[in-house]
C-alpha cells in the first residue's frame, strides 16, 4: 500500500527556484519579439516558448541530483513449513499402504488448504533436510535435530507462523531435537508410525574390528532382540567364502527376548574378508531386512608403528594417541625425551612433543636421521634450540612470550583434503598456546592451518608441512590441542573432525613416498547412500602432473556386477564421481595409456549397509508430545490432520506482519524522464520547423 511519495534532492530545494528562473530566462532570450516569429500565431509562440521553459528547468533540475522517496507499507503472509519424515521406518508397520496412499493424499489436502492464507514451504527430511514434496520413504538415516537446526537457519528473520512435523519420532543420528533452543515458533507434530511392539527378529548390532592383522584371532560381537516371539526358536549362522563357520540355535522363552554373542575366529588370509551373520526368519515378522548383516574386515600383514617423545607429561600425548589409535592401522608408543635411548628402527614417525633446553645424542640422532617428524611447540619448548634445527619455520625475538592462537584453515592446501565438515569444526576451535614473536617461513613450505590472533586472520602459519630431500617434517608451532578433541565431543558427540585432521596428518608422514607416475585414491569404506568417489594423477617423466590421455576404470562388485567409467578431467588431474553403489565389495582396476606405455592401477572399497531404521522400528510418540509441548503447538493424528488447519487459524500469534518500506530512486534514472524530454524537445523543433522559426 502506497503510503507517501516525496522528492529530496542532495541541494537545498529552494534552489529550484533558480532552475524555474533559468528557464524562464533561457524561453524569454529564445522567444523574445524577432522578425522571424512575425508571421507566426501569439498563442503558438507562447506553446513553443513553454515547451523551451519546460525542458531547461527539468534538465536544471537535475543537476541537483534529485530522488524520488516512496513510503509503502509491505505485507508478508506468515509462513506455513511442512517437515515430512522421509525415513523407511514409516513404512515398517502393519499400516505402510496407508501412508503411501491415503496419508498422501490428506497431506497434499491440508497443504492446498493451508496455500490458500498462507506462504506455504515444504520439506522432507532423512539424514539433511531437502525442499519440495518428493516422498518416497527411502531416507536410510533420520537426524531430528538436523532438520530443525536447517530450517531455522533458512528462516532467520522471517515471518514463521508455525512448524508441521511429521514423523515417527525415530532418529538415529544427531542429538534430541527437544533441547533445541532456536526454535521461537509453535510445531505442531504428526504422528505417524505404530508404537505397538510387532514380531520381528532384529540383529541390531554387529561390533568387529575394521583390521586385523594375519594369525591374530579378533572378536565379532553379537547383539540381537527377539520381540513378540514367545515358543519359537531362531538359529544364528555365521558364513565366510559361501561356508558356515558358526551356529547356534535359541529357544525364545520372553516376550523380549535378547542374544548376545561374542565369537572369536583366526585371520588366516590376507586381504578383506566378508563375514556375514544372519538370524533365521519366523513367520509372521513385521520386517525381514533386519535379520541379517555384512560384514567386511581387511587383514593385513602388520601395523605401523608410531613413537611420541614428550619433554614431560601433558594431555596432548593422550590426546594424540587416542586420535591415531582410531585407525587400527596405527599402534602408538610415548616416552619421555628423558629416557629415550634412540633406537627408531621399529617406527615410521616420531612425534616430538616440545624441544627441550638440552638436546640428548639420542634426540639429535633422531632428527639427523631420515624418519619423519611431526614437532609440536609450546610453554617448554626451547626457541633457540628449536630454531637451531633449520626446519624451515623460524621464530625470531620470542623472548619467552607466549599467546592464544585460534586456527583458521588456509586456503588450496595441495598435500591432502579434509572434509567441508572437518574444516568447519576446525575453524571454531577453541585457541591454543604458541611462541610470541616474528615467525619466518624461510623453505618452501605448505601451510595447512594460519594463525587467528582474536578476530583477525593472520598470514602467520600454525601448521605447516615440508618435504625436503625425501624427509618430511611437520610443525605445529602450539601446545593445547587436546582441547580440540574435547570440543570436538561436546559439539558433536564423537571426535571424527579431530581424528580426520591428526589420521591425515600421520598418513601423510608416515606413507612413503610413491614414485609411480599412476595414482589412484578413494576411500577404503563408504555407507550406501554415500556417492563414491574417485581421484586420479598422472606424471610425465619430469613428475609433472598431466591430464591429456583418458582414463577408465571399471568396477567389479562380489556378486559379478560391472560397472564402467571414464574420469573427468579438472585442472591439472581427474575426478569421477561413481555416484550411489549397492551395498557390497568392490574391485576396481583403472587403465590409462599415456605415450607409449599403459598404466593400470587396481584397488578394492567396501560400502556397507545402513540399517539404522530397521533397528528400531517402535513409534516415539512420546518425543512428538514433548516437542509440540515445548515449542506451544500440539500433537495430532493422521486422522486428524485436517484439524491442524483449524488450529493454525485460531492461533491468534499467527497473523501477517506490515512494515513501513522506504524505496529511494535518483530521478535520472527513471525512463519516462527521458521520454518527457525527448517529446518537449521533439514538439518545440517541430513546430518551429513547420512554421519557418528556423
Amino acid at each position: 500500500m502506497l503510503l507517501s511519495i516525496n522528492i529530496i534532492t542532495e541541494y537545498p530545494l529552494w534552489f529550484s527556484i533558480f532552475c524555474v528562473l533559468l528557464g524562464l530566462v533561457y524561453a524569454f532570450l529564445l522567444y523574445r519579439k524577432e522578425e522571424k516569429f512575425d508571421t507566426i500565431k501569439p498563442w503558438l509562440v507562447k506553446t513553443m516558448a513553454a515547451f523551451r521553459f519546460l525542458l531547461v528547468s527539468i534538465l536544471a533540475f537535475l543537476l541537483l541530483s534529485p530522488f524520488i522517496k516512496t513510503l509503502f507499507n509491505k505485507v508478508e503472509k506468515p509462513v506455513i513449513i511442512i517437515a515430512q519424515d522421509n525415513s523407511s521406518s514409516i513404512l515398517l508397520n502393519k499400516d505402510s499402504a496407508f501412508y503411501q496412499n491415503e496419508y498422501l493424499d490428506k497431506l497434499k489436502a491440508l497443504r492446498e488448504s493451508l496455500e490458500e492464507t498462507y506462504e506455504v514451504k515444504t520439506y522432507t527430511f532423512g539424514e539433511n533436510l531437502n525442499e519440495g514434496n518428493q516422498i518416497d520413504y527411502s531416507e536410510k538415516i533420520t537426524n531430528l535435530s538436523n532438520a530443525f537446526n536447517e530450517i531455522n537457519n533458512k528462516f532467520y528473520n522471517r515471518n514463521v507462523g508455525a512448524l508441521i512435523l511429521a514423523s515417527d519420532g525415530i532418529f538415529n543420528q544427531g542429538a534430541n531435537p527437544i533441547f533445541n533452543s532456536g526454535i521461537e515458533f509453535p510445531v505442531y507434530t504428526i504422528a505417524l508410525g505404530d508404537t505397538s511392539v510387532q514380531r520381528d527378529i532384529i540383529l541390531k548390532e554387529v561390533i568387529h574390528n575394521k583390521l586385523t592383522f594375519l594369525g591374530n584371532q579378533f572378536p565379532i560381537e553379537i547383539a540381537a532382540e527377539a520381540a513378540q516371539c514367545i515358543n519359537q526358536k531362531t538359529q544364528l549362522t555365521i558364513t565366510h567364502k559361501g561356508k558356515q563357520i558358526f551356529s547356534k540355535r535359541y529357544d525364545i522363552n520372553s516376550e523380549r527376548f535378547s542374544i548376545n554373542e561374542n565369537v572369536l575366529f583366526e585371520a588366516e588370509e590376507v586381504g578383506v574378508q566378508h563375514y556375514k551373520i544372519s538370524l533365521s526368519t519366523i513367520k509372521g515378522e513385521i520386517s525381514y531386512v533386519n535379520n541379517t548383516k555384512d560384514i567386511y574386515i581387511e587383514v593385513l600383514d602388520g601395523r605401523q608403528n608410531i613413537l611420541i617423545l614428550a619433554n614431560a607429561p601433558h594431555p596432548d600425548v593422550k590426546a594424540l594417541k587416542l586420535s591415531i589409535e582410531s585407525n587400527e592401522n596405527y599402534k602408538v608408543t610415548n616416552q619421555l625425551i628423558s629416557k629415550f635411548d634412540g633406537n627408531t628402527e621399529a617406527y615410521s614417525l616420531v612425534i616430538i612433543h616440545q624441544i627441550p633446553n638440552t638436546i640428548s645424542p639420542a634426540l639429535k640422532k633422531v632428527i639427523e636421521s631420515d624418519i619423519s617428524i611431526f614437532y609440536i611447540l609450546g610453554n617448554q619448548t626451547s626457541i633457540s634450540n628449536y630454531n637451531s634445527l633449520n626446519i624451515g619455520l623460524n621464530i625470531k625475538n620470542a623472548r619467552n612470550r607466549f599467546n592464544e592462537i585460534l586456527p583458521a584453515v588456509a586456503d588450496k592446501f595441495p598435500l591432502f583434503s579434509l572434509s567441508e565438515n572437518t574444516i568447519k569444526n576446525i575453524n571454531g576451535y577453541p585457541p591454543v598456546i604458541g611462541p610470541f614473536g616474528t615467525y619466518q617461513l624461510k623453505t618452501n613450505g605448505y601451510v595447512l592451518l594460519n594463525q587467528k590472533i582474536g578476530s583477525v586472520e593472520t598470514e602467520t602459519p600454525l601448521m605447516v608441512f615440508f618435504q625436503n630431500n625425501g624427509k618430511k617434517t611437520i610443525v605445529f608451532a602450539a601446545e593445547g590441542i587436546w582441547k580440540w578433541r574435547m570440543q570436538d565431543f561436546l559439539k558433536n558427540k564423537n571426535h571424527q573432525a579431530f581424528d580426520e585432521l591428526i589420521n591425515k596428518t600421520v598418513q601423510f608422514l608416515s606413507v612413503k613416498e610413491d614414485k609411480s607416475k599412476f595414482r589412484i585414491f578413494t576411500k577404503n569404506n563408504y555407507f550406501e547412500n554415500e556417492e563414491i568417489q574417485f581421484n586420479a594423477e598422472l606424471y610425465n617423466d619430469s613428475y609433472e602432473l598431466v591430464n591429456e590421455p583418458e582414463i577408465k576404470i571399471n568396477l567389479l562388485s562380489e556378486s559379478g556386477e560391472q560397472y564402467n567409467f571414464v574420469f573427468n578431467r579438472t585442472s591439472t588431474s581427474y575426478l569421477l564421481n561413481a555416484g550411489i553403489l549397492p551395498a557390497g565389495f568392490y574391485n576396481y582396476k583403472a587403465k590409462v595409456k599415456f605415450g607409449t606405455k599403459d598404466y593400470i592401477e587396481t584397488g578394492k572399497f567396501q560400502i556397507n549397509k545402513l540399517l539404522l531404521e530397521a533397528n528400531n522400528i517402535i513409534a516415539n510418540h512420546q518425543l512428538l508430545q514433548n516437542i509440540a509441548l515445548k515449542f506451544g503447538g500440539k500433537l495430532f493424528y493422521p486422522q486428524q490432520i485436517g484439524d491442524i488447519l483449524k488450529a493454525i487459524t485460531e492461533n491468534s500469534d499467527i497473523t501477517s506482519i506490515i512494515y513501513e518500506e522506504n524505496d529511494l530512486k535518483e530521478l535520472i534514472n527513471l525512463k519516462w524522464i527521458f521520454f518527457v524530454l525527448l517529446s518537449l524537445l521533439s514538439l518545440e523543433w517541430f513546430l518551429r520547423k513547420r512554421n519557418g522559426a528556423y
